[in-house]
């Protein structure tokens, strides 16, 4: 690898080592150094033996290293993940390029129960290694710097300078020389440090990590118990850390399968505690970086953090969570993303590994009073619910009925959505954390705002297609009814979880679930409810196959529509009348339904009830052989769909599906094809089967709906 043993080392010893002066340098030091024979450093402690995967990026990092463009480089990443472990195998794999030798240093940044190490000791390490016998006699630290950037000037050297406290720490150890590298490792992102390149490291992937447990305990045992090791990975968060300690368990264990321990952690209440073994702790290493934090506002933020279940967090949230100023927010969640106790993929938006999110929960328990901490969840689902009753009024002003029973008064008042294109966005970012925000809400003290939740967000959701979430709520929404025994509920997350099921394809499920809708509306005598769970049967009978029942429960939903006022309702009622007819071959009767469908929704100003019509009498008209006017109505469709911020969603491709048909335009149902793949509601295999079939059949996720 390196150090004196090399040939091209040996050659260097031979030559003479007369070093170069530097600014600032007494002229005494530079005698004395003169008439020493200098080194050869090589103190780079051996690679980790079971250094496992990661070929990438040392791949990059030795060639960032070697080929000029960089002088240093910083590796930061959170505790655990195996900083050190790569700086050094990049490290000798380069060796042999830096024949004046290899300076290391342990800075003990993040070492427990340690202070970090001043660099005026550093440069007394480095400068007695390149033999300078009494460094004490340069005094200042200013003039140690300067000795040993002379030493280093010129010279092909490469410093390993591992586990930094600060970018103040090292700054004054780099040396000024290009010919020099450095490589550097810390928690923090040391992003100060102007020569630097700067690399955050991630966990392993799935697949590294479970090579890594086979090196460590063989093939053979791990083969017996592959569905278990497959478990375990992800409950270590892909640690290189946390998976060697269950690797040093379960070889101190023998006993012990892999099964047994695989379901201790699967406890997040035993987690952190299982993975520890000796003096190798998870939790002992995050503690560190959460001690530097100090006891101040950043700290609290961290333990708030770990409160909430949802994948990430953006500032409005983490703000209303810490009841702080978002401003104040930001700041304090960019100290824990230097600090590398958050993860920020996205701009604005923040994550924590699930081992850290573990950890920080433990201290909030520990740190926070019942109370408070009951408070700031309570604050955090509001800002959720808040902004999710804005996204309903804003996709839909006539929905105000459906959602008149969420509270007025909300600790939070959410965030802004003045748009539908607002209301998409918002979506897109924050849909996994409203469904984990429902979910968590079941088991807290405020159980129903997952059921508030979900009658807001079905709209907002149903226009965008999103059955998945739909159904996730509904779910949750009745969970909740069942434990409250609220009829308003029971009739509303039925009713959600219907629409969501028959979109889906389950049209049997979807009818029980309409049928149970009705049961539960008809004793509170909420004829709204009755009509929407009427219209659900009516769609959910079509796709059955029972087209006259179908036409029976329809017509029933459209006269309690039209007699209570609600246009927007007998619109859509309309529209699925005409979906019947065009079951039956009757495409007459048909047309004239999405007609009038498509007038009333003018009339009420339901612009997403509107865009469906269109497309439906598109298809009404295709099918009855009537191209040109099929092609008008698509062709509006699809500018509506533009206009009104449903672009890739179901409904664009659904039009465009229609155009296709009717043109003959591969090109319209290639895309098509494309936006639902996009949204998952189709496979791969199946876009590709689409665009390769000369004549593709209509996907089924289309063919449900009309």
């Amino acid at each position: 690898m390196g150090g004196s043993n090399h040939p091209e080392a040996r050659r260097t010893k031979e030559k003479s080592t007369q070093p170069e002066s530097a600014p600032g340098v007494p002229s005494q030091v530079v005698a004395q150094l003169t008439a020493l024979a200098r080194p050869i450093p090589a103190q780079l402690p051996g690679p980790i033996a079971t250094f496992t995967g990661r070929e990438t990026d040392v791949e990059r990092l030795c060639t960032l290293l070697t080929d000029g463009s960089e002088r240093a480089v910083a590796i930061s990443g959170p505790a655990g993940i195996g900083k050190s472990a790569l700086a050094l195998q990049v490290a000798h794999r380069i060796s042999h390029r830096f024949p004046d030798g290899q300076l290391y240093v342990n800075l003990q940044g993040s070492t427990p129960d340690t202070d970090p190490l001043p660099t005026a000791e550093v440069l007394g390490r480095f400068l007695r290694s390149m033999g300078v016998a009494t460094p004490a006699i340069l005094g200042e630290q200013e003039e140690a710097v300067a000795t040993f950037r002379s030493l280093t000037h010129g010279k092909r050297l490469l410093i390993l300078l591992d586990n930094a406290a600060s970018a103040e720490q090292v700054r004054h150890l780099l040396p000024g020389s290009a010919t020099c590298s450095v490589l550097i490792t810390s928690r923090r992102m040391l992003s100060s440090i102007d020569a630097a390149s700067h690399s955050q490291l991630r966990g392993l992937a799935p697949d590294e990590a479970c090579a890594l447990l086979t090196r460590l305990l063989g093939a053979d045992r791990l083969d017996r118990e592959a569905q278990a090791v497959a478990e375990v990975i992800p409950l270590c968060g892909e640690l290189p850390l946390a998976l060697s300690i269950v690797a040093a368990r379960l070889l101190g264990r023998p006993d012990m399968s892999v099964r047994a321990l695989a379901d201790r952690l699967a406890s997040e209440q035993r987690r952190l505690a299982e993975l520890e073994i000796d003096d190798q702790a998870v939790r002992a290493s995050f503690m560190v970086s959460y001690e530097d934090l100090g006891d101040g506002p950043a700290a609290r933020l961290f333990r708030l953090l770990g409160l909430l279940d949802g994948p990430d967090i953006g500032v409005p949230v983490a703000a209303a969570l810490a009841e702080l100023p978002e401003r104040r927010t930001a700041a304090l969640l960019d100290h824990l993303l230097e600090s590398q106790l958050v993860v920020s993929d996205v701009p604005g938006r923040y994550r924590m590994h699930d081992l850290l999110r573990l950890f920080a929960k433990e201290l909030a328990m520990k740190q926070e009073s019942e109370k408070a901490r009951a408070l700031a969840v309570r604050r955090a689902f509001h800002c959720y619910l808040a902004t999710a009753r804005r996204a309903a009024l804003s996709v839909e002003p006539l929905i105000a009925w459906r959602i008149d029973f969420v509270p007025e008064v909300l600790t939070h008042s959410g965030v802004p959505l003045d748009s539908v294109e607002a209301v998409k966005a918002w979506l897109d970012i924050e849909i996994e954390n409203l469904v984990a925000t429902a979910r968590q809400a079941v088991t807290s003290a405020d159980p129903a705002i997952a059921a508030y939740l979900s009658a807001c967000l079905n709209t907002p959701l149903e226009q965008r297609a999103r059955w998945r979430e739909q159904l996730a709520l509904g779910h949750l929404a009745l969970e909740v009814a069942r434990s409250t025994g609220d009829l308003r509920q029971a009739g509303l997350g039925n009713n959600d979880l219907g629409w969501a099921l028959h979109a889906l394809g389950k049209p049997a499920e979807a009818l029980a679930s309409f049928d149970r809708a009705l049961d539960a509306w008809r004793p509170i005598g909420y004829d709204t409810g009755q009509a929407l769970a009427l219209n659900g049967r009516g769609a959910a009978l079509r796709s059955l196959g029972r087209h006259e029942e179908s036409l029976v429960a329809l017509d029933q939903a459209s006269a309690m529509w039209h007699r209570l006022g609600h246009a927007r309702h007998e619109a859509s009622c309309l529209t699925g009348i005409g979906l019947t007819h065009q079951r039956l071959g009757r495409y007459s009767e048909a047309i004239a339904a999405h007609r009038k469908a498509l007038s009333l929704a003018r009339e009420s100003n339901a612009r997403v009830t509107e865009v469906m019509a269109l497309g439906n009498l598109g298809e009404a008209h295709r099918l009855a052989g009537q191209a040109d006017e099929a092609v008008t109505c698509f062709q509006e469709a699809l500018r509506l769909d533009r206009q009104r911020g449903l672009s890739g969603t179901y409904w664009e491709a659904e039009h465009l599906w229609g155009l296709g048909r009717a043109t003959s335009d591969r090109d319209c149902l290639n895309k098509s094809a494309a936006i639902l793949h996009e949204l998952g509601l189709i496979t791969y295999h199946e876009a590709r089967a689409i665009e390769l079939d000369p004549v593709p059949d209509t996907p089924d996720v289309i063919s449900q709906q009309l």
